[in-house]
């Protein structure tokens, strides 16, 4: 039984209706003939829409620029709030004759000098033998996990590895992993920035995707964002991807974005300490930094929003100057969830185990990140 499938509905004036049904992601790609086919004005219904994940959004930018460019009418109904969010973000609604309806959200722009630098290649180790692993933690408990794998890692490869953890953001002056670095397991737009350095993206992990959490203190009476003027934000990055979605939530509800003050503190946990000491309204928080506070931490907080986009992940990427140890790197670390005790200290992780990104699912994150933090 397929989790995806489309039912037509038409008459002889009106547009067709293809009611879209249940998950759209990769497997979903198999089911998609019908849309391909179109050719007259026509609804896209997503009321029956559960979820649509990176790939599912790759597949239905194609398809829309296909139609698009056959000049055929596209219009959609029945989106569910993330789903609406996700169309705004990634540009996907400019290819809709009814987007006007779901107005863009506020133009949010991401940039600080990290992100419009010209970024160097990177260079090679002093020694060629000991390889740096520079990992961006989601949150503090996974450090003990981190140096297990590493352990691990190189008993099973033989070569010294050097484990070189980072809070928050990828270095704790904010800047990009230094240049120097043979493995990174870095955040999703961090993963852009890399990207543009030579880094490759190897592999994502099997684990929740990048979330936003917008939270504020518990004794604040306010509930919803418009019951503020001008807040003051406490988040990690101005170019982070949590903070985009923070913004991105923000918009949707139907509160501006652009009224907020926003103060960048370089460090998720930061921000927490701040918010309760009073020096800020809201913060924005990676979810999974979030939900790995202390139970006493989170009982001073509330959740205002958070988003379940299921777009972009963390991703393990590795330097240009080791490319050719590339599919060892990969076999080395899908290898894990074979191994009993792999699938220990993944599981203390919170990974499944790794998989291969496809080049549709990087493709459409680098395309955000251009388009709210800019190509360099």
């Amino acid at each position: 039984m397929t989790t995806f499938e489309i039912i037509t509905q038409s008459s002889a004036d009106d547009p067709v209706i293809y009611r879209l049904r249940g998950v759209i992601d990769a497997a979903a790609k198999a089911h998609m003939d019908p849309l391909l086919a179109i050719n007259k004005p026509a609804i896209l219904d997503f009321t029956e829409v559960s979820r649509v994940n990176s790939m599912g959004l790759a597949i239905l930018l194609n398809i829309l620029k296909q139609l698009h460019g056959n000049r055929l009418p596209i219009a959609v109904k029945g989106m569910n709030r993330m789903t609406a969010m996700l169309f705004k973000m990634t540009g996907l609604n400019q290819y809709l004759t009814n987007h006007a309806a779901a107005p863009e959200a506020a133009h949010v722009t991401l940039t600080n000098t990290s992100s419009t630098q010209n970024h160097p290649s990177p260079q090679p180790p002093s020694r060629s033998d000991h390889w740096r692993f520079s990992v961006s933690l989601q949150e503090r408990s996974q450090l003990e996990g981190w140096y297990f794998l590493n352990t691990y890692l190189q008993k099973k490869w033989g070569h010294p590895i050097r484990l070189e953890p980072h809070f928050g953001a990828l270095e704790q002056n904010n800047t990009a992993p230094s240049d120097s670095a043979d493995i990174v397991f870095a955040s999703p737009f961090a993963v852009c920035e890399l990207i543009q350095m030579g880094f490759s993206p190897l592999l994502v992990p099997c684990a929740a995707p990048e979330e936003a959490v917008v939270i504020c203190r518990k004794n604040d009476e306010r509930m919803t964002f418009n019951q503020f003027s001008r807040p003051k934000v406490i988040t990690d990055r101005m170019d982070s991807y949590a903070y985009l979605l923070g913004r991105l939530l923000m918009d949707e509800s139907g509160y501006s974005s652009d009224n907020a003050n926003y103060l960048f503190v370089g460090n998720d946990i930061k921000s927490v300490q701040m918010l309760l000491r009073n020096m800020g309204d809201i913060a924005i928080l990676p979810r999974q930094t979030f939900y790995g506070l202390s139970s006493i931490t989170q009982d001073q907080l509330k959740v205002m929003d958070e988003s379940q986009t299921d777009f972009a992940y963390h991703a393990l990427c590795l330097s240009s100057h080791r490319r050719a140890d590339a599919t060892a790197i990969i076999d080395l670390f899908m290898s894990l969830q074979d191994e009993i005790k792999g699938q220990e200290i993944l599981s203390g992780l919170g990974i499944r185990g790794w998989r291969e990104p496809a080049s549709e699912e990087i493709n459409m994150l680098t395309e955000v990140y251009k388009k709210y933090v800019g190509s360099g």
